[in-house]
């Protein structure tokens, strides 16, 4: 059984200015990868004083300086202007599909972190995303601890039972 909720809503990008007199406006992704976002899909937009609001992708646009998108319902300079900093979300359905051993950071945390002989070792937290390597935020009763993602130290992820086993010694404080 898995554990990932195709319903929730994950965080891709926040939106910049708008862009012209149509109600383009800059969507700046929180990553490169963009596969997720097409026109016709619905998106949650939440910002403090405009709350939250489901709209449509109209266009959608890459060009030399960004992306650019446009909302059915939403095609003037002023309404763009209303939607400046909302974070945009897609469900978690709508992401893209992964290959094989991979895996989204938004499915991680929550996820059972074991040693190679079954032990309960703690418990993810969060992923972050460095330039060089992402790291896991593993809870352990020591308190929290990073664990690089490398093959030395991640023996494998399970994102949809939840598991993560860690090569022996990945929580050690020298590592």
């Amino acid at each position: 059984m898995s554990r990932i909720e195709p319903a929730r809503w994950i965080p891709v990008g926040v939106l910049g200015r708008p862009k012209g007199l149509q109600g383009a406006i800059w969507l700046r992704p929180f990553n490169d990868d963009i596969a997720s976002l097409r026109v016709g899909l619905t998106v949650r937009l939440k910002r403090e004083g405009l709350g939250e609001k489901t709209l449509e992708i109209a266009t959608l646009a890459e060009d030399g300086k960004g992306i650019t998108v446009t909302f059915a319902g939403e095609r003037s300079r002023e309404a763009a202007e209303t939607l400046v900093l909302a974070e945009v979300s897609v469900r978690r359905a709508d992401l893209a599909p992964l290959g094989d051993g991979e895996f989204y950071h938004c499915d991680m945390p929550g996820a059972t972190v074991l040693g190679t002989a079954g032990q309960t070792l703690g418990e993810v937290v969060e992923v972050m995303a460095y330039p060089s390597i992402d790291a896991l935020v593993v809870r352990t009763a020591k308190g929290d601890r990073e664990v690089p993602m490398t093959d030395a130290l991640v023996v494998s992820v399970d994102a949809e039972a939840g598991i993560v086993v860690l090569a022996d010694g990945a929580l050690d404080d020298e590592t």
